[in-house]
This record gives C-alpha cells, sequence and structure tokens, in this order.
C-alpha cells in the first residue's frame, strides 16, 4: 500500500511555485472556467492552422529560421544577455524572443544559464 501523497501531490518544489503564483492572482478558482478558456484556445489556433497552407506554413519557417539566425549572431557579437534586452533588440515582443530561445535550446545552439524572479510585470519591446 501507498503512503499518502504529500502537501505538493508529488509535484517538483517549482511547479509547486508555479501554480502557487498563478493561483494568488485569481479570488476563486474555477476549474470549469479555466477549462472551458484552454479549450477556445486550441480551438482556435486548429482554426487558424487549417488555413494555412503549405506555403505560408513554409514561409513561416524560412522567417523563424532567419529570426533565429540574427538572435545567433546578435549573442555571439555581445555575449549573454538579458530576454528583454534582446527582445527590444530584435523588435519583437519578449514573449516570442522567449519561444525562439527555447527552440534554439533544444537545438542545442544556445544553453540558458540564469533565471530569476521578475521584480514585476516588466515593459514589452516597441
Amino acid at each position: 500500500m501507498k503512503p499518502p501523497m504529500p502537501e505538493g501531490m508529488g509535484m517538483p518544489p517549482m511547479m509547486q511555485q508555479m501554480m502557487q503564483k498563478m493561483m494568488e492572482g485569481m479570488k476563486e478558482f474555477n476549474p470549469m472556467a479555466m477549462c472551458q478558456a484552454m479549450m477556445a484556445s486550441v480551438s482556435k489556433s486548429a482554426e487558424m492552422a487549417a488555413y494555412a497552407t503549405p506555403e505560408v506554413r513554409g514561409l513561416f519557417e524560412e522567417w523563424a529560421s532567419s529570426v533565429e539566425e540574427e538572435i545567433l549572431s546578435v549573442l555571439k557579437e555581445q555575449g549573454q544577455m538579458d530576454l528583454h534586452q534582446l527582445a527590444i533588440q530584435l523588435k519583437i515582443s519578449p514573449e516570442s524572443t522567449a519561444h525562439f530561445i527555447s527552440r534554439l535550446v533544444r537545438e542545442g545552439k544556445v544553453s540558458i544559464s540564469g533565471v530569476q524572479a521578475s521584480p514585476g510585470k516588466t515593459p514589452k519591446a516597441e
């Protein structure tokens, strides 16, 4: 017989902290509303993907590759950078910058050497 699950329900501490942060701003947690919002998001993504022709998808991948090359070029020239500084230099949002960096990390082309808590909401790249 297994012992009862600990308070964190078997989740890694980092995941527990992330969930706590997400829940802090919510006065009342409504799992049904959360599921509906997720399903709407998935539906919208599927709808958008249905309209993308192979040519459009190819053009997107071409553009994504050029952004990744630019990121690599900037990092080689300037060394380690803050995500927001990089986003401003690339003229894209920090969220998009993080997406491209994660692709580069998966490909083994860049590494992440540090992560820290943000002091608050940071301004987006203009």
